[in-house]
């Protein structure tokens, strides 16, 4: 259990800015959205890990000159890879602050909008309580790197899904608390793909809402894949995994993943339904794009053509991961601009 008898904020100065980290408040802001994080046994590790961040490592000179922005980067708090030892069925990579920002130096990388990778928040699926509990303390982890390095991080936020409602709490919680900039989605929760009906509240509500933390924007969707799951037959509600080859899931379906969840956003029309919505395809749309011809002969000429529209002006194709030299050349096929 988490002792909040006594009040601990610790401040550090950031440039002019003076920034603190308040663990009972953070505690009272859960509780508050009815959230009890004393049902993770990691959350005081969790909170120590966060007070952490407010010791500033020292930032290299050569960012200072960087002029890249990397939109598709991952941080991994100590906690976090004790409670997920593998990604992708891989080791979960050793992550530090320090490590980060070598990395940017590297690659003349001046500032990295960073998420949390699969399985995120969809740990314990199944128990919606500790699944938005474990939402909400990765959004604080985020939130507080980005407080104490506000030049090199932002942050997209960790959703809670397919707890729709919940989710909305987070995202309004994330983006205008935390001043989070994007929001972060996986290509399934629990089984369900982003086109699913369960889902189409979230959407909607995301629809009409203009950016908390910057009204003059449309809400941006980062979406990365998860692994692959089916519901046991029978109706039980367990989840097994569902990666029907030998090969790590990350190395191979992750790929497939993508594909799944864009070909289910077309044919339910949620791409061009909820039109202020702009979203980020990773690693080049992964297998999406060989199968976007066939996927939408299933749909009419006008929603055929409605959805490549969407392709080439709402949604940005990130280019993380080996794509070159061939892989983007299936993208290109459909006229999507490379800039």
């Amino acid at each position: 259990m988490i002792k909040a008898s006594l009040v601990l904020i610790i401040s550090i100065s950031v440039g002019a800015t003076k920034i603190s980290f308040d663990r009972d408040g953070m505690l009272s802001a859960a509780k508050a959205d009815g959230i009890d994080l004393n049902i993770l046994p990691m959350t005081p590790a969790a909170l120590d890990s966060i007070e952490a961040l407010y010791t500033p490592v020292v930032v290299p000179a050569v960012l200072q000159n960087a002029t890249r922005i990397d939109v598709h980067s991952h941080v991994v708090p100590s906690w976090y890879r004790a409670l997920v030892p593998l990604t992708g069925d891989s080791p979960t990579p050793n992550w530090t602050v320090e490590s980060h920002f070598a990395l940017m130096a590297s690659q003349s990388i001046r500032r990295s909008i960073v998420s949390i990778s699969t399985p995120g928040a969809t740990v314990f699926a199944g128990d919606a309580a500790k699944s938005i509990a474990l939402a909400r303390l990765l959004n604080e982890y985020l939130a507080a790197l980005t407080s104490v390095y506000p030049e090199h991080f932002s942050f997209y936020a960790t959703t809670p899904l397919p707890y729709v409602e919940a989710a909305i709490t987070e995202v309004n919680y994330a983006l205008g608390t935390l001043h989070g900039s994007a929001i972060g989605l996986l290509s399934n929760f629990e089984g369900l793909y982003l086109g699913n009906a369960q889902l189409t509240p979230f959407f909607t509500y995301l629809n009409q809402l203009t950016n908390i933390s910057s009204p003059s924007r449309n809400p941006v969707i980062f979406v990365h894949p998860n692994a692959p799951c089916l519901h046991y037959p029978g109706g039980s509600g367990s989840l097994i995994p569902a990666n029907p080859t030998l090969y790590p899931t990350g190395t191979v379906e992750f790929y497939f993943e993508t594909a799944r969840t864009f070909m289910d956003l077309s044919l339910s029309r949620t791409l061009i339904n909820p039109t202020t919505l702009n979203r980020i395809v990773p690693h080049a749309g992964g297998s999406f794009p060989s199968i976007i011809s066939r996927s939408l002969s299933l749909a009419s000429g006008q929603v055929r053509d409605q959805n490549m529209e969407v392709y080439a002006r709402r949604l940005w194709w990130d280019t993380a991961g080996p794509i070159f030299p061939f892989q983007v050349q299936g993208l290109l096929g459909y006229g999507i601009r490379p800039s």
